[in-house]
């Protein structure tokens, strides 16, 4: 289930990662993140709610509902884009900027395939491509 909402402002909790990010970085994070997708379904292992982000596959946030869900993984995918832009790391473009335009045809057997699905599934990804994409370019 994707959770769709207009982005607030957050500021992630300096008690999460032992510091405080200087506030000019932290805008630029900020600005990043209020662009980037969030993909929110409801996880009955965890009893809740959890959210990743489609540009960082690695940023997930829980809660006890969709919204709480959300405004915990954006304070994720802020502390981490944070993180990137204080090592001159390249910023992922926004999902909603690009478009995807080729295609690539790859023959599984159905164990193969399943194995794929599952471990896409298990990762909280839509789909096979979202898991291939995700584990293939980082």
């Amino acid at each position: 289930m994707s959770h769709s909402t207009k982005p607030k402002k957050s500021v992630p909790r300096a008690d999460l990662i032992g510091r405080a990010f200087d506030p000019h970085i932290l805008k630029m994070a900020n600005d990043f993140a209020v662009e980037y997708q969030i993909a929110v379904r409801f996880d009955k292992e965890q009893g809740g709610w959890v959210g990743r982000c489609v540009e960082l596959p690695l940023c997930v946030g829980f809660g006890a509902n969709p919204m709480k869900c959300v405004e915990d993984t954006r304070e994720v995918v802020i502390t981490a884009a944070a993180t990137m832009i204080e090592n001159d790391g390249k910023m992922p473009t926004p999902a909603s900027d690009e478009q995807r335009t080729e295609q690539i045809n790859l023959r599984l057997t159905s164990t193969e395939k399943y194995r794929l699905e599952d471990f896409a599934r298990r990762g909280g990804f839509r789909g096979i491509s979202d898991y291939v994409r995700s584990a293939v370019l980082k």
